[in-house]
């Protein structure tokens, strides 16, 4: 993972919520402090004296796996001060690492409202949205990403993902050429581009394309694969 002191705290879990994370779906909050509590004793919920010091306490929590005290301390930090972007994103990606979307698609979503212009926001929404299969708006959001910055390796990469997952086979392509042209030597890239280019019916292109992978990435199984098929297919051609 990159990257909440409530003033109103009281001993409980689930009791120290303000205003601002009531709009965060419950079950979300509920859902990973089962997950993180189910071993251990009742711990009381802390004061902080800060924003600063909540999110400092959480990382901390999470390091040491007690992921129950860190999504606390996440918490009390937004309750101190809601209108942080960066706090925003840093319990979104908190929650998106343990897999709790709707949490983090909120919180992300949170964050690009007070920053518009932040590219890294925008590529995490993205992300949360792609994990959950809405595809057309994880699309969006990857687009909009690569609006404030086009050499953005992630978003260009989960951009040919996403319109590849969407039957978009030329649209998908046409990211993954964009990424190689930034770097020539991903072999993830080659690979998946070669996979279009066979769907087009651009065979040699696609043998060219999965050799340059396997030679990056020898142990590229699917790769040597697809390779070896397409290296018979080009041959009867």
């Amino acid at each position: 993972m990159a990257r909440q002191d409530a003033r109103n705290v009281k001993n409980g879990e689930g009791q120290a919520r303000s205003h601002f994370l009531h709009r965060v779906p419950c079950e979300v909050l509920e859902s990973l402090s089962r997950q993180s509590s189910s071993d251990r004793g009742v711990t009381l919920e802390v004061r902080y004296a800060s924003a600063e010091e909540a999110c400092k306490a959480a990382r901390k929590h999470a390091s040491n796996g007690d992921m129950q005290q860190a999504l606390i301390a996440y918490s009390h930090a937004l309750e101190w001060d809601e209108n942080s972007a960066s706090m925003c994103d840093e319990f979104g990606q908190f929650l998106l690492a343990h897999n709790q979307l709707a949490g983090a698609e909120y919180l992300f979503s949170r964050a690009l409202s007070l920053d518009p212009l932040n590219a890294q926001y925008c590529y995490r929404q993205g992300v949360v949205l792609q994990q959950q299969k809405q595809l057309k708006q994880a699309a969006q959001s990857f687009t909009a990403a690569l609006q404030q910055n086009p050499r953005f390796l992630g978003a260009l990469f989960n951009l040919g993902i996403v319109h590849r997952e969407l039957g978009e086979t030329s649209r998908a392509a046409e990211q993954f050429k964009r990424l190689l042209q930034i770097n020539a030597e991903d072999p993830c890239a080659l690979a998946l581009l070669g996979e279009c280019q066979a769907d087009l019916g651009d065979f040699e292109g696609a043998v060219r394309s999965l050799e340059d992978a396997v030679r990056l990435d020898p142990q590229n199984r699917s790769a040597q694969k697809d390779l070896l098929r397409l290296r018979e297919q080009v041959g009867r051609v």
